[in-house]
């Protein structure tokens, strides 16, 4: 992979981010039952540290951390979508939106420079939680925060 394409994936990752904070905040604000609301404050709070976490190798490589208002858009338009549909029909949405982030993930952690290495994996490993809880969400799995919870640093208490 070319130095620029590399960079651009870099910055993806970023995007990514961006973007699955718009969607989780904005399902949040749409959803009334206070364990989907828990669950919706987990996803929230993953994107959001992912997000933090990018900067400083975002800013290493010479890429810019401003946040694009379109990427937010997107995210909030992709929750409009899920939020109107059932639970379990919108998390399977979910994770078929986050299958070709994970794939481009992995294809850009091939081609990470060894230095890079730490930043990358921790993405593609974000990135295939964020699939594996919403698979397991929409197939009624209790435990499907679990494949949040271990990648957190700042995890919001359970509803009383």
């Amino acid at each position: 992979m070319e130095r620029d394409a590399y960079l651009a994936g870099v910055a993806e990752l970023y995007t990514g981010e961006i973007i699955g904070e718009g969607l989780a905040s904005r399902w949040l604000e749409m959803t009334d039952d206070p364990q989907r609301q828990y669950k919706l404050m987990l996803f929230l709070q993953f994107e959001s540290e992912a997000k933090v976490r990018l900067r400083p190798f975002l800013v290493s490589l010479g890429l810019g951390i401003a946040e694009s208002a379109e990427a937010r858009a997107a995210g909030i338009a992709a929750a409009e979508t899920f939020a109107n549909l059932p639970w379990c029909e919108g998390m399977r949405q979910l994770a078929d939106l986050s299958r070709p982030y994970l794939a481009r993930y992995e294809a850009l952690l091939a081609a990470a420079p060894a230095s890079d290495w730490p930043w990358v994996s921790f993405m593609a490993v974000h990135e295939a939680a964020v699939v594996r809880f919403a698979e397991l969400e929409a197939a009624q799995h209790e435990g499907a925060i679990h494949a949040l919870l271990p990648l957190l640093s700042f995890a919001p208490s359970p509803p009383g």
